[in-house]
């Protein structure tokens, strides 16, 4: 069966999860208190998992031992538009239940927020949005995140290299989460993300495996007089020791729908 097929007789199973998300972040919008962070985690999170399913996704999950139970930064590589779903979905407890599922928070781009069905569900999570055509405030945002971060003693989760890869191989990691690493002084897990490029090639298998490894964290004792692009390079290299190419056969990426769309209402 390919993966057209299967998301035909799964749809309304997506659109189930879809109304569920933007019906509990309209409720979390209207009334700010109505759930705790962990909820909201939660919500996300299941139906994060369940919209894998629909896809025919399983996710193998190697080191989740390795994010601390305090604030951490999580920086995964960057292959698909569902890969803030697969980190999410791997934030559950994989051992256990001993050890608790972890919360979190992203940081995308601008462009994410201009698609108000994506918005309002990633404003349930409270995602933070960097503007790139207003250099002078990634900074600041940048800040505000690790503050939000640390407060609320969260995983962080960045893909530092700021797009999805053209071409199944790493791209380069931009500085600023390290940056950011380094002014709050916050731990850093590389993360790799293996096998997800083709993952909304609709003539794909209708079933895939997709591993996420969570490399031992970095301290901040141990990179704080580092370069930032040093460190860059030397988060990437850890993600890259797990990592392997793949070919891209996905329109999301040969033909980047997305982006052209978003180009488009500018």
């Amino acid at each position: 069966m390919k993966l057209k097929t299967r998301l035909f007789l799964r749809g309304i199973g997506l659109l189930h999860n879809y109304v569920s998300l933007r019906s509990k972040a309209s409720r979390a919008k209207r009334m700010p208190e109505y759930y705790s962070l962990a909820e909201k985690c939660k919500i996300f999170r299941t139906n994060a998992s369940s919209i894998l399913k629909h896809f025919g996704i399983k996710i193998n999950v190697k080191g989740f031992d390795n994010i601390p139970d305090g604030p951490c930064l999580l920086i995964p590589n960057h292959s698909t538009y569902l890969d803030p779903l697969i980190v999410a979905s791997s934030l559950s407890n994989q051992g256990d239940g001993k050890k608790l599922s972890k919360k979190f928070a992203f940081i995308a781009r601008s462009e994410v927020a201009r698609k108000k069905s994506v918005k309002a569900i990633a404003d349930l999570i409270n995602t933070y949005y960097l503007d790139f055509s207003k250099p002078r405030e990634i900074l600041n945002t940048l800040l505000d995140f690790g503050a939000y971060v640390k407060n609320n003693k969260v995983s962080g989760i960045i893909f530092a290299e700021g797009t999805r890869t053209k071409d199944g191989k790493l791209g380069e990691f931009n500085s600023g989460a390290f940056k950011l690493a380094q002014a709050s002084y916050l731990p850093i897990v590389p993360v790799t993300i293996n096998n997800a490029c083709n993952a909304m090639d609709k003539n794909r298998d209708a079933k895939l495996n997709i591993d996420v490894v969570f490399h031992q964290q970095i301290k901040p004792i141990v990179f704080q007089t580092l370069d930032s692009k040093d460190l860059a390079e030397h988060v990437k290299n850890i993600i890259a020791s797990e990592y392997k190419d793949q070919k891209i056969t996905s329109d999301e990426t040969i033909k980047n729908k997305f982006t052209k769309k978003v180009n488009n209402k500018e």
